[in-house]
């Protein structure tokens, strides 16, 4: 199919009136392009409809759905992402096979799920069943555009293809009997927070579905001669027309193979949640791998798609995951910011305002992108910081340094103070620390009063002579930093949320991330701009983890639960999540039924995977449980401490655990 040029125009306002007087405008060579890629897409809608009529799909079986297998490779997923249906709509080519919830791996020769994992051949049969079962709800709920149903509803995301919108939209295109949907995949980071947001607001009920649907019918009420898939080359025109020329490929409509749309496709399946809901907390039962989630989430993300295990990142990309722990002593100070001691070169302790954990990370996520510029001190500086302190031990001092009239400063050591690091000549008190260094290294004083600046330009000097320093040359603001940060609070439930959180419950909320109006900190009548506010960037994502069984859980604040989405990890699904072998397997499920069973707890007291994800096979007998009776029994006992018949029921789990006949 041939693809609509792209105008070369002036860039239209982004709102439904800047879009009205750019259509207007150019409305005769729009509608020309519009409607001939209209005659192509119809065609071949018409050819997918016979071939794949959404009755074929009630009764698809697995190796005509899945990628990789089909009947000459022309399975459904095939055909509409790198066969016959690739062009029509919506590209949807790039990324992981595991999109489609079930895929064929040549490799392994068997079917794995969306992360990536083997499927276990005695829940293959269930696991399709009830992919098909969410395909087709979806596509009737979206059919009819019934976006109050739960399927829609981004809250809870029921439904296992919620979030693969470039695929359902396609699908939904397709299949509508009117033209209700345009093909535009409007979840794309960049394109939904510049353009499609701008136009209409996401709602939780119906999220980029509802969003599409309203902004094709808006426009469509207002020019009666645009259907969807007019629409669908039009609104794909404007979108290039609008945005800045590095966000748009303005020679495709859509991906195509290559991927050269970049629709990230992410490995596990709740990446896509945290980016549209941006505060997530998972929480559960003990040991339901909620941290292990986490990281695995964080990896995904920040590497747009390519691994969820953190070894494999960059150093860069692993600077965009921050990590903190909670607990009762945890405070704002620690958190946001707050005065922490320290002892200045002379000996004397002050207190300085310091940058708590997150409030770092927000402001290495806010930086700005710095190019052309030079500048290699830090390098140079551990070289000759290094040697001074090798020799100072050697009880020699450093003698290699002049003045610059040549004289020579004999006896040089060094000192790391409050990680604040220094040279001095010995028996003298002349200090001089990195930072004042680096400052005249830049062409600034390096105190205020530019005082004993010539032995630090000296020191300078001998850096660019002897360790390879390089002429400064200040940066340029490029652009702003669209990278992704994920900023992952552990037991986020057993610290004081409103005493560490303070005014950011303001900044943190979804509805205001980007809103540079931000908020006064405690602290902000010590910052050097008295005037400075705080904010929250939209590139930075919060994953909280908590157990569901800690008595903290009650005391976590209100108006903090309102401003996170919840997701509840089962200890089932963490078994999956942890591949654990399925005799293993079963050995936990026999022991979390039993705790419910005979001990009369709820779901919330079972155990997850990551107790059991060590165990080769299951324990057998107590004799030889070093699982059951140094981790697993202790933890029961907790459980029913004080109850009369906690002797008694804890027998009836431990029968249960070492038992296999479910009878016994």
């Amino acid at each position: 199919m041939e693809e609509p040029t792209n105008l070369q125009i002036d860039k239209p306002e982004i709102s439904f009136d800047g879009f009205s007087k750019w259509y207007e405008e150019n409305k005769s060579k729009l509608l020309e392009e519009a409607n001939e890629w209209k005659r192509q897409n119809e065609k071949l809608t018409s050819e997918f409809l016979k071939e794949w009529p959404l009755e074929r799909l009630k009764t698809l079986n697995l190796d005509e759905y899945v990628i990789g297998k089909g009947s000459k490779n022309r399975s459904l997923c095939h055909e509409i992402e790198n066969g016959k249906y690739a062009k029509m709509y919506l590209g949807i080519g790039g990324g992981n096979a595991g999109k489609f919830g079930i895929y064929w791996s040549k490799k392994a020769q068997a079917y794995y799920n969306q992360n990536n994992q083997a499927i276990p051949a005695d829940e293959l049969d269930e696991k399709f069943t009830l992919l098909k079962k969410d395909l087709l709800l979806i596509l009737e709920k979206g059919i009819n555009a019934d976006f109050s149903d739960d399927v829609f509803n981004s809250s809870i995301r029921a439904n296992s293809f919620f979030n693969r919108p470039a695929l359902v939209t396609k699908l939904l295109c397709a299949y509508s009997k009117k033209e209700i949907f345009s093909g535009i995949n409007m979840n794309k980071d960049k394109d939904q927070k510049k353009l499609w947001g701008r136009l209409v607001k996401l709602n939780k009920n119906g999220w980029v579905y509802k969003q599409n649907f309203d902004i094709t019918a808006a426009i469509a009420n207002k020019y009666p001669e645009l259907d969807g898939c007019l629409l669908s080359s039009i609104l794909w025109q404007y979108r290039n027309a609008a945005l800045p020329d590095e966000d748009t490929n303005k020679n495709k409509l859509s991906a195509d193979e290559k991927g050269k749309e970049n629709m990230i496709t992410y490995k596990n399946e709740y990446s896509t949640v945290v980016l549209n809901e941006k505060n997530v907390v998972f929480h559960g039962a003990p040991g339901t791998g909620k941290t292990y989630l986490a990281n695995q989430i964080a990896a995904d993300i920040v590497s747009d798609g390519l691994t969820t295990n953190v070894a494999k990142l960059t150093s860069e990309q692993k600077q965009r995951i921050g990590f903190v722990q909670f607990h009762p002593s945890y405070d704002y100070t620690d958190f946001v910011e707050g005065l922490r001691p320290a002892t200045s070169d002379d000996g004397v302790v002050n207190f300085y305002l310091k940058s708590g954990s997150f409030m770092s990370f927000v402001e290495k996520a806010k930086a700005a992108k710095l190019v052309n510029g030079q500048d290699n001190f830090e390098e140079a500086w551990q070289k000759f910081f290094s040697e001074v302190t090798d020799q100072g031990i050697d009880g020699t001092g450093y003698n290699e340094l002049k003045t610059l009239t040549g004289k020579p400063i004999k006896d040089l050591v060094s000192y790391d103070r409050n990680g604040m690091q220094g040279v001095y000549p010995d028996k003298t008190t002349m200090y001089w620390n990195h930072d004042q260094i680096y400052r005249v290294y830049c062409g600034l004083p390096g105190v205020p009063k530019g005082g004993l600046d010539s032995y630090r330009k000296a020191i300078v000097a001998h850096l660019k002579a002897k360790y390879g320093l390089k002429a400064y040359k200040p940066s340029v603001v490029s652009e702003s930093n669209e990278k992704k940060y994920v900023f992952i609070i552990d037991e986020i439930n057993r610290g004081e949320i409103s005493k560490i959180f303070g005014e950011l419950f303001f900044s943190i909320d979804p509805e205001y991330r980007d809103n540079e109006e931000g908020v006064f900190t405690q602290y902000a009548n010590l910052h050097k701009n008295t005037e400075e506010k705080f904010y929250v960037p939209g590139n930075v994502y919060i994953i909280g983890t908590m157990n569901d069984i800690d008595r903290s859980v009650d005391t976590f604040d209100f108006a903090m639960r309102r401003r996170f989405t919840f997701i509840e990890i089962t200890a089932e699904e963490s078994a999956e999540n942890m591949n654990l072998n399925p005799e293993v397997k079963e050995q936990m499920q026999r022991l979390n039924k039993a705790i419910i069973k005979e001990g009369g707890l709820t779901t919330d007291y079972q155990i997850g995977a990551s107790y059991f994800k060590n165990l080769v096979s299951p324990e057998v007998t107590k004799a030889n449980a070093p699982l059951w009776n140094n981790k697993l029994y202790p933890l029961l006992k907790d459980y029913f401490r004080g109850e009369r018949e906690a002797k008694s029921k804890l027998a009836k789990i431990s029968k249960s655990y070492f038992s296999k006949n479910k009878e016994d």
